[in-house]
C-alpha cells in the first residue's frame, strides 16, 4: 500500500476495517512518509500504533529512503508475494496499469470486502460516504455502480 491510499483510509476511519479484512504490507519508505516525516500529524500517531502492534507490517529497507513509496511498492510487489498493490495516485495507477500489475483503489477494497463476504453492500455503502472528498468522484460513482449490482444478484 502506498502513502495516498494509507492515508485517506486513515483520514476515512476505514483503516482498521482493512486491516482486520486483509494483510496490509506497506514499504518502508510508506512508513517513513507517513510516520517518521508526517510525525507532527495525528494519521501519524494512528499508524505508528497499528505498525507497534503489527496491524500493518512494514517491509523493505531504509537505504533507499530517497525514493518514492510508490516505486518502493512496485519493487516490494515484483520480489514478494502479494497480490495486488493499494494506491490512489493516478500517475502511479497508470504505471500499475500499463505493466499489468494488480491493484486497486480505496473504493475498490470496499468491493473487494464485500466480494470476500467481510461487508454487506450496505457497510460498502457507508464506506463510501466516508470517502467522499478523499478519493475521486468518478472512482465513487463506479464503485457505487457496482455495489448496485452486487445487491441485485442473487447470493449463493
Amino acid at each position: 500500500m502506498d502513502a495516498d491510499c494509507l492515508i485517506k483510509l486513515t483520514k476515512a476511519g476505514l483503516k482498521e476495517a482493512v486491516c482486520e479484512a486483509f494483510s496490509v504490507t506497506l514499504p518502508f519508505q510508506v512508513k517513513h512518509e507517513v510516520v517518521d516525516a508526517g510525525s507532527t500529524h495525528p494519521d501519524a500517531r494512528i499508524v505508528a500504533r497499528n505498525i507497534e502492534n503489527r496491524r500493518l507490517i512494514v517491509a523493505g529497507i531504509a537505504s533507499s529512503i530517497q525514493r518514492k513509496g510508490e516505486h518502493a511498492a512496485e519493487e516490494l510487489f515484483a520480489t514478494s508475494e502479494f497480490d495486488i498493490i493499494c494506491s490512489d495516485d493516478k500517475k502511479f495507477l497508470r504505471t500499475l496499469r500499463s505493466r499489468g500489475i494488480p491493484h486497486a483503489t480505496p473504493g475498490v477494497l470496499t468491493l473487494l470486502m464485500v466480494s470476500q463476504g467481510v461487508w454487506a453492500v450496505p457497510d460498502a455503502e457507508r464506506a463510501l460516504e466516508k470517502l467522499e472528498g478523499l478519493v475521486s468522484a468518478d472512482e465513487l460513482v463506479v464503485v457505487r455502480l457496482k455495489l448496485r449490482t452486487l445487491a441485485t444478484e442473487p447470493q449463493p
